[in-house]
Formats: C-alpha cells, sequence, structure tokens
C-alpha cells in the first residue's frame, strides 16, 4: 500500500527578483517573515544572500513557480498597503494597425445594417466541411479535445455564420449578420478575416456583391471580380477578387443547415486587405 508524500517541497526565492516584481526594497529577514506569515519555511541560503529557500507545505499545490511565491509575499504584506505608482516605461501604449483596420471593417459593416456575432474558433469537421459541401482540407487538430464538437481549428468563417443562422432558423427574417474573427490555416498559421451573410426570401448575388463593393470602396480598395468556382456556392452565381470570395450559397447546404430561405455571403481576409 503506498501512502502519499506529504514532505514539503523546496523552491529557492531570489530576492532582487521579488523586489524587483512589487517595486520594494525588503530585506532577507523581512522577506522571511513575510514567507512565514503564509505559513512557509524560509531559510537564508548559506552560500547566496539573494536566495531564500522556501519550503512548502505538500497541500499548496498552487505553488508552481516563483512568481507565486512572490504573490505570498504581496498577500502577507497587503495588497493595499503597496502606494500605486505609475510605471516606468518609456513606450506608450497604443492599439495595434490589425486591431485598427477591424475595427473600421466593424463599423463599415454596422452602417451597412448586419449585425455582428461572434462564435468560436474551435469547430468540427462536419460543420467546416461536410455540411458546406466541399472536401475536407488540411486543418490544425486539437490533439486531445474536450468535445468531439471543438476538435479542430476553423480555416474559414462562413460555416460558422451558417451556424448561426442554422440556431435562429425561427426568428424574423431578414437576417443579415457578420463576423471578423482569427482563423487557423492548416499550415498552422493565423490570419484575421470578415465574412458576412444575408437571409431573407430575396438574398441573391447582386444583393451581396453590392455589400461587399460598398466594403471595399470604403476602405480604398477597387475589386476586380472575377467568376470563381467553389463547392459551397451555386455555380454561375459566385465570383473571387484579390481579397476573398461572395456569391449564393448552394441549396444542398441550405438543406444540410435546415435553412429554407436563400442565403448569400461572402469571405475576405483582412490580413490581405490591411497589406
Amino acid at each position: 500500500m503506498k501512502t502519499p508524500d506529504l514532505r514539503p517541497t523546496t523552491m529557492p526565492l531570489s530576492i532582487s527578483y521579488a523586489n524587483k516584481l512589487l517595486g520594494m526594497d525588503y530585506s532577507q529577514e523581512e522577506i522571511k517573515k513575510l514567507l512565514e506569515k503564509m505559513r512557509h519555511g524560509a531559510c537564508p541560503d548559506a552560500k547566496n544572500k539573494d536566495i531564500i529557500n522556501v519550503k512548502t507545505a505538500s497541500y499548496r499545490t498552487d505553488i508552481l513557480h516563483p512568481i507565486d511565491l512572490v504573490e505570498d509575499i504581496a498577500i502577507a504584506h497587503g495588497y493595499a498597503k503597496y502606494a500605486p505608482e505609475m510605471p516606468k516605461i518609456s513606450t506608450i501604449g497604443s492599439k495595434h494597425p490589425l486591431e485598427t483596420y477591424s475595427d473600421t471593417c466593424r463599423e463599415l459593416m454596422l452602417g451597412l445594417s448586419c449585425q455582428e456575432v461572434m462564435t468560436l474558433i474551435m469547430t468540427n469537421k462536419n460543420d467546416l466541411y461536410g455540411r458546406m459541401n466541399r472536401p475536407e482540407d488540411a486543418a490544425a487538430e486539437a490533439e486531445n479535445p474536450v468535445s468531439s464538437e471543438h476538435a479542430i481549428a476553423r480555416t474559414w468563417l462562413l460555416p460558422s455564420l451558417m451556424s448561426v443562422l442554422e440556431k435562429n432558423k425561427n426568428r424574423e427574417y431578414p437576417q443579415r449578420i457578420f463576423e471578423i474573427g482569427d482563423c487557423i490555416l492548416g499550415d498552422g498559421s493565423e490570419t484575421r478575416k470578415i465574412a458576412g451573410v444575408l437571409a431573407h426570401s430575396r438574398a441573391n448575388y447582386s444583393e451581396i456583391k453590392s455589400v461587399v463593393v460598398g466594403l471595399l470602396e470604403s476602405l480604398g480598395k477597387k475589386p476586380e471580380n472575377k467568376a470563381f468556382s467553389h463547392p459551397s456556392f451555386t455555380g454561375g452565381r459566385c465570383a473571387s477578387c484579390a481579397f476573398g470570395f461572395y456569391g449564393e450559397l448552394h441549396p444542398k447546404v441550405l438543406e444540410n443547415l435546415g435553412l429554407e430561405v436563400p442565403v448569400a455571403g461572402f469571405e475576405l481576409d483582412i490580413n490581405i486587405l490591411i497589406g
């Protein structure tokens, strides 16, 4: 019969490391007292005055790194006793250009009477390929997925939007939704995309084209559209440009999702747009 190992574990803690993170100038003795206040054993290292060897009880399974000991020091001292001060940094924070561009796209889509939705980046092969009437392609898969419904990273956004329409097929039409989100490509690289769908009794190629052209022209882009063949779209009612594609969703896709109204959609790559 094996008994549990209740021996304390020992972890070295640098005094200078703790002081740098906390913005303090604790002495070795002060840190020792604060650690003991949190029921740790603390013994200064015989060879290095900057090190305290901290013994942690077996039940403290949350102590995984020296930063956890620094947190205990701060708790023992009292968060309210630390005087707030501005960080000494030489840079000023700003929004990433990709986020700024995404916000611009978001505002334009809202101006085009579309409503934004947010879906999960993890999906499954059936939603990503099967129900979208297209063959499987390379994609990043989870090694140990929690659920079979979320076992693969999406490579494009339209399947997620179509799932939203499926869940809202008993809601009032028209439904005009879009999403701006990240996708993981088959080679493991990440890209930001924007996609939108229009669902109502008169949704068609011309309407989705007007949305795409309006969006691109507002972004200062001049799309050169050309005929495009995609298994998720109806033949002859799909086009592409340098930034993505758009058209009327294939009747087979609508049947797979139980949708009883026409749907038109588009998908563009923001990383290409911003470039």
